[in-house]
């Protein structure tokens, strides 16, 4: 609800053009969750115009759909493997991709400013991807 649905609109906004499809889905997404305000707001700063989210559990079709899949967190990347063993081939961890290293830390419960400073590299990253 957090991460991930922002990497999602932000893929479509930069990349949609040039043929990137993305789904964003969680590990322990719960389907009457929001989007918080922070990443509403910064979205529809980046000129993101759909706004509409539903949180939903990754599941089988989503990994065979994918042809990669980026995690926020290895936690997710394990919860994966743990249920989906032939995910394995095809997930990352997001700022791995894009040449940095870690887990991207998770703004929820944070203030403002450290939602802006993920959001932030999260655009950033998206940019990488899109450019790849």
């Amino acid at each position: 609800m957090c991460r991930s649905p922002a990497a999602e609109k932000l893929l479509a906004l930069y990349g949609g053009a040039a043929g990137f499809e993305t789904r964003s889905r969680g590990t322990a997404a719960q389907p009457y969750c929001k989007m918080p305000r922070q990443i509403t707001e910064f979205l529809t700063k980046q000129g993101v115009s759909s706004l509409e989210h539903k949180p939903a559990l990754a599941g089988e079709a989503d990994i065979d759909w994918a042809d990669l899949i980026l995690v926020m967190e290895g936690m997710h990347r394990d919860i994966l493997a743990d249920k989906f063993p032939q995910s394995m081939r095809k997930t990352q961890l997001f700022l791995d991709y894009v040449g940095e290293s870690g887990d991207l830390r998770d703004p929820m419960g944070k203030s403002d400013k450290v939602f802006e400073e993920v959001l932030q590299q999260i655009q950033e990253a998206i940019k990488k991807i899109v450019s790849k």
